[in-house]
């Protein structure tokens, strides 16, 4: 049986880093933690994955607090891409202001692997349907784009195809496609929270879905997603120190991140990789450099 081409990425962030500043909190890295899961994913990319690299996407932050770990995934022959400055919501800020992010991160993860990054995905996959215009931003620096959440509960695919300003731009476009359960009411994404908490089967479902409707699987993973000691878990007390309840809910929040079904990573990708067939870097066969 010829297996179905996918391709595995990692969002390249820091939680715990977010976390606190979310909360107004002084940050810190997390570097450990952040390197064990490096070492972990690269691993199985030798063993697992034929040795076929992986797309990291990088925050600007991490490109400049960790500068030898973005060159040393360059050196393994890894392909960085760009997860804006921060891990901001870009729907709420302004053209002006996502394009200077842009050109931050970019220029932030350039100093720091000697590459420029030439591909994109925004945090949170924050493009709102009302802001598809920030992908005419994107557009001006980068030539693929793994952003757009495409529902086809709402639209068909030929809106898709149609969409502004896809039709009007040269960006390429791999987009997230979720699969409807329950009359569409939940939407389940092959990657993430979704990959963790939801079956193996469901996930093979999705991805399946993803490959009938022409578009090529994406699972994309997160540094604390295959972590089990809870690398990346910031302490109550950073949170009370914010007093805000939002802060709390937070705290409460990390084990969403840290905990349910982080465990259980590894063994779903192995079950995955007897249906689909990673396919190295997401630029490999864009014939882009």
């Amino acid at each position: 049986m010829k297996k179905i081409p996918f391709y595995l990425s990692i969002d390249f962030e820091d939680l715990a880093y977010d976390l606190l500043r979310y909360i107004g909190q002084p940050t810190e890295t997390s570097v450990a933690g952040l390197e064990l899961s490096y070492k972990l994913i690269n691993n199985y990319s030798k063993e697992k994955l034929n040795n076929k690299k992986l797309t990291f996407f990088t925050t600007g932050t991490l490109a400049r607090t960790v500068p030898d770990l973005l060159k040393q995934m360059t050196f393994d022959g890894h392909e960085i891409s760009s997860h804006y400055n921060q891990h901001d919501l870009m729907f709420k800020q302004s053209n002006y202001e996502i394009a200077k992010n842009l050109e931050i991160a970019k220029e932030s993860i350039y100093k720091a692997c000697g590459k420029e990054p030439i591909g994109f995905r925004a945090p949170n996959f924050s493009i709102t349907p009302n802001r598809l215009d920030i992908y005419k931003e994107i557009n001006k620096f980068f030539k693929y784009d793994s952003s757009h959440v495409l529902n086809l509960n709402i639209n068909s695919k030929d809106h898709y195809d149609l969409l502004k300003p896809f039709n009007s731009i040269d960006l390429v476009e791999f987009p997230i496609l979720p699969k409807g359960y329950l009359n569409g009411k939940i939407q389940i994404k092959s990657g993430g929270t979704f990959f963790r908490l939801f079956p193996k089967s469901i996930i093979k479902d999705v991805m399946h879905f993803n490959h009938q409707e022409g578009f090529i699987p994406l699972i994309y993973l997160h540094p604390y997603d295959y972590l089990s000691n809870q690398e990346f878990w910031v302490p109550l007390r950073k949170f009370v120190k914010s007093k805000k309840l939002k802060s709390l809910i937070l705290y409460f929040r990390q084990n969403q991140w840290n905990r349910l079904g982080n465990n259980t990573v590894f063994n779903k990708l192995d079950y995955i990789l007897n249906f689909f067939e990673h396919q190295g870097p997401m630029s490999a066969d864009l014939n882009i450099k």
